[in-house]
């Protein structure tokens, strides 16, 4: 038997502290980080409202990511599977993503780092970056002459930022070499101010190669802590202020 018949009295001080307090979570939030923190488990295919309920953007399909210690965000393209590249002409590559342009952006402006996998496969069919044979497209349009690894490096390929492009390390990517070796350029685009890919262009193609353009995976930054989550550190202080208040001898509260 609670002290003083305040069981009922309690557990009204408990609702009205909750209707207070208590975040109002939609179905839809704004990141995987704030789906992960409202309750979400598995990893997943999951709809999010990137810039709220007051915002234009309308809500899009991610897949999030809640396998480790980080909460990623990986958008899908259509454009996924390794692409032969012919000799003989050019080659275009378009890459639309699940969700507009908008809500791809708005994803990468609210995160703490992405990155998006590139690899080349070739033979006797250079990258040429330098020469402005090669390239990559941002959203804005504008041309990357640089490959995954370089650190956008114009002109070169990861190989060449760690001085082992094979055969010869002054080279700038080891698809230069040209010759009838297979050989790989690959390795992560991590700007944020460019991602993601949108474009990539092989022209003037000479020999044979593989193109493989990987989804964006961006990480949640870590330290944001959605407003409504701060209500609920507020909330369970005061419900234990609230109890201990409520259960205190008579005689302690005069």
């Amino acid at each position: 038997m609670f002290p003083y018949g305040c069981n009922s009295l309690l557990l009204m001080r408990i609702a009205i502290i909750l209707a207070i307090v208590s975040p109002q979570v939609s179905s839809q939030q704004a990141s995987c980080l704030a789906t992960r923190l409202s309750g979400a488990e598995d990893s997943g295919s999951y709809t999010l409202d990137v810039d709220g309920k007051e915002g234009p953007l309308p809500e899009f399909a991610v897949y999030c990511d809640f396998s480790g210690l980080d909460t990623m965000t990986v958008l899908h393209h259509n454009s996924e599977d390794r692409r032969r590249v012919s000799s003989g002409g050019d080659f275009h590559l378009q890459v639309a993503y699940q969700g507009s342009l908008e809500q791809i952006q708005a994803v990468v402006q609210k995160s703490a780092r992405c990155q998006q996998f590139i690899r080349y496969e070739c033979r006797n069919s250079p990258l040429r970056l330098a020469e402005n044979v090669s390239w990559w497209e941002t959203t804005a349009n504008t041309r990357m002459y640089s490959w995954g690894g370089a650190g956008g490096r114009t002109g070169q390929c990861g190989c060449s930022v760690q001085q082992n492009c094979q055969p010869s390390p002054d080279q700038s990517c080891n698809c230069d070499a040209n010759d009838t070796v297979w050989r790989t350029d690959e390795g992560y685009l991590t700007d944020l101010t460019t991602l993601p890919v949108v474009n990539v262009s092989l022209t003037a193609r000479e020999g044979e190669g593989y193109l493989t353009v990987g989804p964006l995976v961006c990480v949640d930054e870590s330290e944001f802590i959605p407003n409504e989550w701060w209500q609920i550190v507020l909330g369970t202080a005061i419900l234990v202020f609230a109890a201990f208040f409520t259960f205190m001898p008579a005689f302690v509260r005069k």
